[in-house]
C-alpha cells in the first residue's frame, strides 16, 4: 500500500475485518474466565474472556445460548469456540461464540459461593431480620467513593427529586484490598449518627472490582446495624452479599437514591390535589350552612321573636294548668288508696281474730274426742284381757291340769311315745322331767 495513499477509516476496518475473519480460531478451544457478563432480555449474552494478560470481548446469540446445559455465571472458567470478527461501527474485535463448556470455576466465584452458603445457613439473609423502610426519610448517610460516578448519580437524583433531603457523605474505598475495612469503618460511624437511612453505593465494574462488597465482616456489620440500609452496588446483573443482607437492594446507585426520595413534583401535585379537595369541602359546608340559615331566617317566628315567645308562654301556662289538674287527681287517688289500705288492714285483722278463735275451738273439740276415744279403747282392752285370761293355758294349769311334750310337740296319745323316752310335763308352777318305764293304752 502506497505511503501517500489516503483511505477512509471504514476501508481500514473492513480490511482488518477480512483478515481477522480468515483466522481459523474456530478449530481451537479458547480458555479464559468469564467477566462483565450481561444477559440481555433478547436472550443474547455479552461478556469478556480474560486471563492474567489479555481480555477479549465475546457475543453469544440466543440460538446458541439456548443450547447451553448450564447457567453461565460471572467468574466461571470456560472453554469457548467461535469465530473472530470486527464490529465495524466501533472497530471492536469480538469473538462470536458458538460453543461453551465449563473448565472449572474461577477462584473468586468459588469463594463467593462458599461465603454465600455459609452466611445463608447462619441466617444473615433472613427477611424477618430486615428493618422496615421509615415512613419519612429526612436525612441519610451516603457511603461511597469521594470522587466517582456513583456519588454524582446519587446527588443529581436527590437534587432533581427531593433537594431538601439532608445528605452526609462518608467517603470510603469501594475497590481493592483496603475497601472492606474502609467500608466497615464508615458504616459503623454512620450508624451512630441517627440517620433515617444509609446508602452504600458503587457504580458498575467487573466481578473482581465489586468483590470487596462480598466481605464477610462487612456483611455482619450491615446485619448488626440499627439504621435502615439500602445497597446500590453495580448494575442490575451484579449481585453481592451486601445486596442480600441489606434491608433493601437497589439495582443501581440511581435507583437507591430514588428509593429513599419522593419526587418533589409528585408531592406538589398531591398537595395541590389535597388543597383543592379541602377547598371544595369547605365550600360545600358553607353552602349547606347558608341554606340552613336562609331557611331559619324565613321562619315567621324569626321575623317576630316576641310572638314566638308569647305563643310558647301560652303553651307553657296551658301545660302548668293541666299539670295542676293532674296533681289534684293524683292527690285524690292517693286518698282513696289510703282508705282502701286501712279497710283492707281492718278486714285482715278481723279475719285473723276469727281464725284464731276458730282454731282454739277446734283444738278443744279434738282433745275431747281423743279423750273419749281413749276411754273406749281402754274399756275394750280390759274386756279382751279378761277373755284372754279365761282361755289362757296357764290359767287351766292352775286348776290341776298339765301339758306333756317330748321337746318336739305336745303328746296327745300313748302311741306317740316309747318306753325309755324322756318326756317333760308343764305344771302351773314348773316343769317335771320323766323317763317312761311302762305305757298302757286304755280302750274306749
Amino acid at each position: 500500500m502506497s505511503q501517500d495513499m489516503i483511505v477512509p477509516i471504514s476501508a481500514v476496518v473492513s480490511r482488518i475485518k477480512t483478515i481477522v475473519s480468515n483466522i481459523e480460531v474456530h478449530k481451537v478451544w479458547i480458555q479464559g474466565e468469564v467477566s462483565n457478563l450481561t444477559k440481555h432480555r433478547s436472550g443474547h449474552y455479552y461478556f469478556s474472556i480474560k486471563d492474567n494478560y489479555a481480555e477479549l470481548s465475546c457475543v453469544m446469540f440466543s440460538s446458541y445460548v439456548n443450547k447451553l446445559t448450564f447457567s453461565l455465571e460471572e467468574g466461571m472458567k470456560v472453554l469457548v469456540k467461535g469465530s473472530l470478527n470486527v464490529y465495524e461501527q466501533r472497530g471492536n474485535l469480538q469473538l462470536y461464540v458458538r460453543t461453551i463448556k465449563q473448565d472449572g470455576m474461577g477462584e473468586l466465584f468459588l469463594e463467593f459461593e462458599k461465603r454465600k452458603e455459609m452466611l445463608f445457613k447462619q441466617g444473615y439473609f433472613e427477611d424477618s431480620h430486615k428493618t422496615i423502610k421509615p415512613d419519612f426519610i429526612e436525612n441519610i448517610g451516603l457511603i461511597t467513593a469521594k470522587e466517582g460516578a456513583a456519588l454524582h448519580d446519587v446527588m443529581s437524583t436527590i437534587q432533581r427529586r427531593w433537594p431538601m433531603l439532608k445528605v452526609t457523605l462518608y467517603p470510603a474505598y469501594v475497590q481493592g484490598s483496603f475497601a472492606p475495612a474502609s467500608l466497615i469503618k464508615q458504616l459503623k460511624k454512620a450508624d451512630q449518627n441517627d440517620h433515617d437511612a444509609i446508602l452504600i453505593v458503587r457504580g458498575g465494574g467487573s466481578f473482581e472490582d465489586l468483590f470487596c462488597f462480598n466481605d464477610v465482616e462487612l456483611v455482619k456489620t450491615i446485619y448488626n446495624a440499627k439504621t435502615y440500609i439500602v445497597s446500590g452496588v453495580g448494575h442490575e446483573v451484579d449481585t453481592t452479599l451486601c445486596d442480600l443482607v441489606s434491608d433493601h437492594r437497589s439495582v443501581t446507585p440511581t435507583a437507591a437514591a430514588q428509593w429513599v426520595t419522593n419526587d418533589q413534583y409528585d408531592v406538589l401535585n398531591e398537595i395541590q390535589n389535597k388543597q383543592d379537595l379541602l377547598i371544595n369541602q369547605m365550600r360545600h359546608i358553607l353552602d349547606v350552612n347558608q341554606t340552613r340559615y336562609l331557611n331559619i331566617s324565613a321562619n315567621p317566628y324569626m321575623q317576630d321573636p316576641k310572638l314566638w315567645i308569647k305563643q310558647k308562654q301560652l303553651a307553657l301556662e296551658n301545660l302548668e294548668s293541666r299539670l295542676d289538674k293532674h296533681k289534684e287527681m293524683f292527690s285524690n287517688q292517693q286518698n282513696i288508696i289510703e282508705e282502701l289500705k286501712k279497710s283492707m288492714y281492718h278486714a285482715f285483722d278481723q279475719k285473723l281474730i276469727n281464725a284464731s278463735h276458730y282454731r282454739e275451738d277446734k283444738h278443744k273439740e279434738m282433745i275431747h274426742a281423743i279423750e273419749l276415744y281413749h276411754m273406749v279403747v281402754k274399756k275394750h282392752l280390759k274386756e279382751n284381757e279378761s277373755l284372754l285370761d279365761a282361755y289362757s293355758p296357764l290359767k287351766v294349769l292352775t286348776r290341776g291340769y298339765s301339758i306333756t311334750n317330748n321337746n318336739e310337740h305336745v303328746i296327745r296319745s300313748v302311741n306317740e311315745v316309747n318306753e325309755g323316752d324322756m318326756i317333760f310335763t308343764r305344771l302351773s308352777d314348773g316343769t317335771i322331767t320323766s323317763k317312761i318305764i311302762k305305757k298302757e293304752k286304755q280302750n274306749g
